[in-house]
C-alpha cells in the first residue's frame, strides 16, 4: 500500500471518527436540554372530563409541537397546590384550590380557564334518595377548599343543610379515589366527574342532580407561581397555546375522543360514551379566559369554604393577558 493511500484512508477514518464524536456529543446535547427543560403539570387524574385536554394535548403531540417537553404527573389536590409553590411542580391544572391559595396570599394565579363550567355530579349511596338525607352521611372531597368541596356546600346550602354540622367532610382525593371510596362505603356521597358518575349508576349508585343545575363555575384551569409569570411568560402563552389546540382538537375529533373514552376511561357502551361526549363538549372554553360571573361565582364559594378569607376581584385571583396573547 502507497504512502498516498495510507493517507488517504487515514483522512477518511479520522473524518468518520470525528463526525461520531459530533453525533454523540450532538444526541447527548439534546438529551441533557431536554432533561433540563422537562415542564412538569400537575393532576388528580388522568382520566375524566376535566383532565382531558391535557392528556390529549400530550398525547397528540400539542406541546412539543409549541416546543415545549411537557410531564404530567398525578398527585393528590393539594400536593398539586404545595408544588406549584414551592416550584417543584412548573403548572397546576386544578382551579378552586389555587383560587383559594390566591385570596390567601399565596404566589399563584389562574392563567387559564379549561372548562367555563362543571360537569360534576353529585352521587349518593343507593339508600340515598335526596340530598336532604345526606345528613349525618359522610362526604368524600378531594380536599378542604377544592372544587368538590365548594360545590357540596353550595348544595347542601341550598338544600337547607348546615355543612359545618350536618355532614362530615373526609378528603380522599380525585374523582377515581372518591369512586373508589364511594363504592367501598366508606363514604356516602361525591362529586364525580365523568367516566365515574356513569360507573357508579351502572353500580346501583344514585345521581341526584349536576352541579351546573346550581350555578356556572369553572372547574380545569392552569396555575403558575407568580416568579415564573415573570421569569417565562413566554412558556406559559405556549402552553396555553397548546391546550387551546387541544380543546379544538375535542370539539373537532368525536370520534377519537369517543375512543378515548372507550379504551382510556373504560365506557364500552356507545350510547354511554355520546351521552358523555354531549355533557361536556359545550363546557370547554374556546379562548381559555373565564367568564367573569364564572369567576365571581368560584370566588364567591371558595369565601365560603375559608373563614376569614379576604374579598377578591378576579385580578387578585386570575391573569388573562397570557391566554390573551396565545389567541
Amino acid at each position: 500500500m502507497s504512502l498516498a493511500t495510507s493517507k488517504t484512508i487515514c483522512s477518511v477514518l479520522c473524518w468518520r471518527y470525528l463526525l461520531l464524536v459530533l453525533l454523540v456529543l450532538s444526541v447527548l446535547s439534546v438529551q441533557f436540554s431536554l432533561a433540563q427543560e422537562r415542564i412538569t403539570l400537575g393532576l388528580t387524574t388522568r382520566n375524566g372530563s376535566t383532565s382531558l385536554p391535557y392528556v390529549v394535548a400530550e398525547e397528540k403531540g400539542f406541546f412539543k409541537a409549541e416546543g415545549l417537553n411537557a410531564l404530567i404527573v398525578i398527585m393528590q389536590n393539594q400536593v398539586v397546590v404545595n408544588g406549584v409553590l414551592s416550584r417543584h411542580v412548573d403548572y397546576g391544572g386544578t382551579f378552586s384550590n389555587f383560587i383559594g391559595a390566591a385570596m390567601s396570599g399565596a404566589p399563584v394565579k389562574i392563567v387559564m380557564s379549561v372548562m367555563d363550567g362543571a360537569d360534576h355530579f353529585l352521587v349518593t349511596s343507593p339508600h340515598i334518595k335526596r340530598v336532604e338525607d345526606l345528613r349525618g352521611k359522610t362526604f368524600g372531597i378531594s380536599s378542604f377548599g377544592g372544587t368538590p368541596h365548594s360545590e357540596a356546600i353550595a348544595i347542601l346550602r341550598k338544600y337547607g343543610l348546615n355543612p359545618e354540622k350536618d355532614v362530615t367532610f373526609l378528603q380522599v382525593g380525585g374523582s377515581s379515589a372518591r369512586y373508589l371510596s364511594l363504592e367501598s362505603g366508606s363514604i356516602h356521597a361525591a362529586m364525580l366527574v365523568p367516566p365515574f358518575n356513569h360507573q357508579a349508576k351502572k353500580r346501583g349508585f344514585n345521581e341526584l342532580l349536576g352541579f351546573n343545575d346550581i350555578m356556572s363555575m369553572p372547574v380545569g384551569g392552569l396555575a403558575v407561581h407568580t416568579q415564573k409569570m415573570k421569569e417565562k411568560p413566554d412558556e406559559i402563552v405556549k402552553m396555553i397555546r397548546a391546550l387551546v389546540k387541544s380543546l379544538e382538537y375535542i370539539r373537532t375529533r368525536k370520534a377519537d375522543i369517543l375512543a378515548i373514552i372507550d379504551k382510556q376511561w373504560g365506557i364500552k357502551e356507545a350510547d354511554t360514551r355520546e351521552n358523555m361526549y354531549k355533557e361536556m363538549i359545550g363546557l370547554f372554553s374556546r379562548t381559555g379566559i373565564g367568564p367573569d360571573e364564572a369567576m365571581r361565582n368560584v370566588i364567591k364559594l371558595v369565601r365560603e369554604t375559608r373563614k376569614n378569607a379576604p374579598e377578591v376581584g378576579i385580578a387578585d385571583v386570575a391573569d388573562w393577558s397570557f391566554a390573551r396573547k396565545a389567541q
